[in-house]
């Protein structure tokens, strides 16, 4: 069940009201910032030893594909700056 990695940038923009008039809650958005900060927090748990070594590699293959995502957004903002960044 492979998904394709842009994704998971899609957020709603725009809030539909329910039957009674009333909008419904905003859907929750994930942007690149947040990648990075995971990304720096596995980092970190990892130099401070939170996981044990038959873990470390689960982790590390997480923490991988994190990377290769932000790097693969920042390369298609370069190649279009006219791209909107994500948060």
């Amino acid at each position: 069940m492979a998904k394709n990695e842009e994704t998971i940038e899609a957020t709603a923009t725009e809030v539909a009201p329910e039957a009674n008039g009333t909008p419904e809650a905003e859907a929750p958005q994930l942007g690149v910032a947040d990648l990075q900060n995971a990304a720096q927090i596995i980092d970190a748990a990892v130099s401070r030893g939170a996981f044990k070594a038959a873990e470390a590699a689960q982790v590390g293959a997480v923490y991988n594909k994190i990377t290769t995502f932000i790097q693969s957004v920042a390369d298609a903002q370069k190649d279009n700056p006219e791209a909107p960044a994500s948060e």
